[in-house]
């Protein structure tokens, strides 16, 4: 209701990406009523996607911002290239 997103709509967009969060791809919503969370542009209001608490969690903290979202892949990808390194 909060976003003008019909119930049918819900369960609509809720069957198109099989049940699963559009980001990681579980089926275990998490928070208080393991519910999928409705993920929306801050700007528009406009509804992306079905997402779990913790993929919404998590472009929240990065406000949305796809350049920092990149910043943090390429940090652990680094990460992981260094810890590789220095295991061999």
């Amino acid at each position: 209701r909060r976003y003008k997103f019909s119930q049918d709509e819900f369960e609509a967009m809720l069957a198109a990406q099989d049940e699963r969060c559009a980001i990681c791809r579980t089926g275990e919503w998490g928070g208080r009523a393991d519910k999928p969370d409705v993920d929306h542009d801050h700007v528009t209001g406009q509804v992306r996607g079905l997402l779990c608490t913790n993929c919404n969690n998590g472009l929240g903290r990065f406000r949305d911002d796809p350049a920092l979202l990149r910043a943090a892949a390429d940090y652990l990808e680094r990460a992981a290239a260094v810890a590789t390194t220095a295991a061999q």
